[in-house]
């Protein structure tokens, strides 16, 4: 059933609330029992001892003896006996899934002489201040989790050149300051940046990524025009209350697989494009709280889900049923 709302206005908590809800959790936090005993170490010691030793200083830094559950961490046994320390096959340490767990302190780049690093999930500790640069140097690393902590400062220029990224989560901490402009990340899918203080513009690089399909981006400070062309996977672009302006790129309505565009709570301006109207899997259009101008496109409103374009002065109000 669709619901056109005029004069409605819901709160950026409430979003923020939903989208932290939604947000899907990450595949493998659930497992925090570890792998059994028996597992294999690399052969070459020298490998041996730098994954232990970069384990043992990742430790140190961020508050290990005050952790809520370290079993073995520190010890003797195989590092893949630690607590939430998974290795592969061949004993190199692929995931260290330490979240809600109390670690304290600015991250530790001693994770990165992991030379295999594929998951790095620390949510809800309480992690702060800058994130180090040399995040660069995990050039295995493929989810990066760092929710819910207190990190501040802007996303290094380093991870948005990982070469196997595809999910980074940010959101719900104190970062600020631009995005990197250059972005060469080939399989990220998915980007969680809501609820910090990030500024600047919207990288045009960042959109272009082939495998991008969901970028959360509200309740930030970014500003300037929407850039195209657009990454022709994206399904989910949330952008509510910032400060972007300009017009809306045609280039949404073509986008196949396109279900959810949230753009409200700005300033964009001009009239909203006639090519939404055909966009194929379009079910939620949020652009209430902007400045838009004109008409609202014939049969738009009518085949969507949720659509709301309340509250722009300049826009003529569609037949609604």
């Amino acid at each position: 059933m669709t619901r056109i709302r005029v004069g409605t206005r819901v709160g950026a908590a409430v979003l923020a609330l939903a989208a932290l809800l939604a947000s899907p959790l990450p595949a493998m936090a659930e497992d925090a029992a570890g792998p059994g005993p028996g597992l294999p170490e690399p052969r070459d010691a020298a490998v041996r001892q730098q994954e232990r030793q970069a384990l043992i200083a990742f430790y140190n830094a961020m508050g290990g003896p005050d952790w809520i559950q370290r079993d073995f961490w520190a010890s003797d046994r195989p590092v893949g006996e630690w607590h939430n320390v998974r290795t592969d096959a061949d004993g190199y340490v692929v995931t260290l899934t330490i979240y809600d767990n109390n670690l304290t302190g600015r991250l530790s780049a001693a994770v990165c002489g992991l030379r295999r690093l594929q998951t790095l999930h620390l949510s809800f500790n309480n992690i702060y201040g800058p994130l180090p640069d040399e995040l660069g140097t995990c050039r295995a690393l493929k989810n990066l989790w760092l929710k819910g902590n207190k990190i501040t400062g802007s996303l290094p220029d380093s991870v948005a050149v990982l070469p196997e990224l595809d999910y980074l989560d940010i959101h719900a901490n104190a970062m600020s300051g631009p995005l990197p402009a250059k972005w060469d990340t080939p399989n990220l899918t998915r980007f969680w940046g809501n609820d910090n203080r990030i500024s600047g513009p919207l990288p045009a690089a960042l959109l272009r990524q082939p495998r991008l399909e969901k970028l959360v981006m509200h309740n930030n400070s970014l500003s300037g025009p929407i850039p195209s062309p657009l990454s022709p996977s994206l399904s989910l672009v949330l952008l509510t209350n910032n400060a972007l302006s300009g017009a809306i790129p045609d280039a949404f309505g073509p986008l196949k697989k396109l279900t959810d565009l949230r753009l409200n709570r700005n300033q964009l301006s001009g009239p909203i494009p006639a090519s939404l109207a055909a966009a194929p899997a379009l079910q939620v259009l949020r652009l209430d709280n902007n400045h838009l101008q004109g008409s609202v496109p014939e049969g738009l409103a009518k085949r969507l889900t949720v659509f709301d374009a309340s509250n722009n002065a300049g826009l003529k109000a569609s037949a609604s049923r």
